[in-house]
């Protein structure tokens, strides 16, 4: 399960719908296109099955009591969620053998009788974390739209 083919960058259309897992932060990113696939739900309860080595998202209400809230500030801004989940990391970790160098991507298969998105790992893509010369991850700025604009007379 350890992908050999590591991706220094790699670039999906604005509609593919992936995650992507860190092991250095615990987190797991939700692409916007996978809220959508699910049809925007305000919340999502997450699945992993350390058998099939698949893990699935499903659309749930906010009030769920096994559900995650989709609300913060990254998703009013992108439409994406950030989630940090070390539990759930660290258990995919000691089941995969995956590097904690690197950040691993999976494209969504969709379920649409179940309104679930399918995570194989087996399809998971290592993609290297972009670092300086001093070792230190890269920080991208964000421009705001204000900033982006060039005002010419």
């Amino acid at each position: 399960m350890n992908p050999t083919n590591i991706v220094e960058e790699s670039s999906y259309g604005i509609d593919c719908p992936y995650i992507d897992m860190q092991w250095g932060k615990g987190t797991l990113f939700i692409s916007n296109p996978v809220l959508r696939l699910l049809q925007n739900p305000r919340g999502i309860k997450i699945r992993w099955n350390c058998d099939k080595n698949i893990l699935t998202i499903e659309g749930v209400a906010i009030d769920d009591p096994d559900g995650y809230p989709v609300i913060g500030k990254h998703y009013q801004d992108y439409g994406s969620v950030y989630m940090g989940c070390l539990t759930l990391i660290s258990a995919i970790w000691s089941k995969t053998e995956w590097s904690k160098e690197l950040k691993y991507r999976m494209v969504a298969r969709y379920n649409v009788p179940s309104n679930i998105a399918i995570f194989d790992f087996y399809d998971a893509e290592a993609l290297e974390i972009v670092r300086n010369a001093r070792g230190r991850r890269v920080v991208k700025h964000k421009v705001s739209k204000s900033d982006s604009l060039v005002r010419t007379k």
